[in-house]
């Protein structure tokens, strides 16, 4: 007898759509609750990263509010031409108000020299050697110069050595056919004189050292400028850099000469006014951006645990990542607690409340511009007290939400559990895979029994019924 390659052929029943069936039935009731577990398993998953980026983005505006001097904003004013300044000052987080009045007596400047030469295309070097250059401590480097070079191929030697200090060299053309050859140290400040010595007695041509006046002997160049350092009168004070900025010699300031002080009829140096005070208009910006960001997390916290909605009895299915969940609610009431505390610090003012900063009812806050401004010119300092540092508004939410974002913390413990009940996911999708192949095999196995069966009467029925015929 032939053998029944598909379910029913021996029969001529169509048993291969009733395997089917069986089949897809108990695949539905195999799977089903795994694949409905594992896609909200991955939704959730995908909510706790979206709650830990929201929560990290929050704790990076927390940590620049919550720094040591973060409020400590300072408006400067200076008393100058605005399209033609003479000082640019900026402030640190050590500056205090005042009021200076400051000379630029001279700006720092860094060596110069020139020579003349007879061309700047004509081989100058009959053998080999180097030339050193030095302008201060620290700052050297050396130069090898080839036979057969001309002033052109010098100069790129210099301004392409690896060592460069700053040092540029250039050449000036001139119409009759000769060059002159010009170098600017690049290093500024008093003592940083450019030396330049030659390891031949033909590369004496470009020795130079800017601290005398008198070139050496055998050089052709010679001094243009010499290094030295700016100088301002800060309050009668002469103050010294060896550049044209004076960092901190004004605590807490940085200032930045760029041209000399104007000067009087007489020819005598005017000072400029600088009056340093609390810029609160930056304090109020701060708080701004604190609000905005606050407000920020309540929305997403807010949209990832949002339940699904009900029509009429049906579910809507535009709930969030983290329906139902727990921990955006936990974030949220954090986050409400910390800012409605009193402050132990604060006197009169002992929460941002009292400041004009509300809250509405979904938890948002907003600011009252009048009521702000009027704390901030009556209670400054406790203002920055009640914002700043670690025991601050900032610095208390930043300890408390890092307690979720960092490594080890509750949303990685909480990624460690979902993973973990994904890959046990996996292993009942294969289990259930293997048991559906083996149910599928059982199947086939005993509807071919009954097939063959079936194919075996039929072929009886077949015989009796030609025997009976034929009589």
């Amino acid at each position: 007898m032939a053998t029944i390659t598909s379910a029913g052929a021996g029969s001529g029943l169509d048993l291969e759509s009733v395997i089917s069936a069986s089949v897809a039935a108990k695949k539905a009731q195999l799977q089903q609750p795994i694949t409905t577990k594992k896609t909200n398993t991955q939704i959730t998953l995908t909510g706790v990263g979206q709650l830990k980026s929201a929560i990290s983005t929050f704790t990076t505006t927390l940590a620049k509010m919550s720094t040591d001097g973060a409020f400590n904003k300072r408006a400067i004013n200076i008393t100058q031409d605005k399209d033609d300044p003479i000082l640019k000052i900026t402030s640190n987080t050590d500056a205090s108000n005042g009021q200076y009045n400051i000379t630029v007596n001279k700006l720092a400047t860094t060596s110069k020299i020139e020579g003349n030469f007879e061309s700047s295309t004509k081989p100058l070097i009959t053998e080999d050697g180097t030339l050193t250059f030095t302008a201060g401590d620290g700052n050297e480097f050396t130069v090898d110069v080839k036979k057969g070079d001309t002033l052109q191929q010098i100069r790129k030697r210099i301004n392409n050595a690896g060592e460069n200090f700053g040092l540029s060299a250039n050449i000036i053309n001139n119409s009759d056919g000769t060059a002159k050859l010009v170098m600017d140290s690049g290093v500024s400040g008093s003592g940083n004189d450019l030396k330049i010595t030659g390891s031949t007695s033909e590369l004496k041509m470009f020795e130079a050292d800017t601290s005398s006046a008198t070139p050496p002997a055998g050089s052709s160049m010679s001094r243009t400028q010499q290094s030295s350092d700016a100088e301002i009168d800060v309050d009668g004070s002469k103050l010294t850099s060896a550049t044209n900025t004076f960092k901190d010699k004004v605590q807490g300031l940085d200032i930045t000469v760029v041209r000399v002080s104007d000067k009087d009829a007489d020819g005598n140096l005017l000072s400029n006014k600088v009056d340093i005070t609390t810029d609160k208009g930056a304090i109020k910006n701060l708080v701004q951006e604190f609000v905005n960001s606050y407000n920020t997390l309540i929305d997403q916290t807010t949209s990832l645990g949002k339940r699904n909605s009900i029509v009429s009895g049906v579910s809507q299915n535009d709930g969030g990542a983290l329906a139902g969940d727990s921990m955006p609610r936990a974030v949220r009431s954090i986050m409400s607690s910390v800012i409605s505390s009193p402050s132990s610090d604060s006197k009169s003012i002992s929460t941002i409340f009292q400041l004009g900063i509300d809250m509405d009812n979904n938890g948002k806050l907003s600011i009252d511009s009048t009521k702000f401004d009027k704390a901030l010119d009556n209670n400054y300092e406790q203002v920055v007290s009640l914002f700043s540092g670690k025991e601050g508004v900032a610095g208390q939410l930043e300890t408390k939400l890092k307690d979720y974002t960092k490594t080890g913390g509750l949303i990685s413990l909480r990624e460690d559990q979902l993973n973990t009940e994904l890959r046990s996911i996996s292993q009942r999708e294969s289990d259930a895979a293997s048991q559906l192949a083996k149910y599928e095999a059982n199947l086939r196995a005993r509807y071919a029994s009954l097939d063959t069966l079936l194919a075996k009467m039929n072929s009886s029925a077949s015989s009796l019924s030609s025997l009976t015929s034929s009589r």
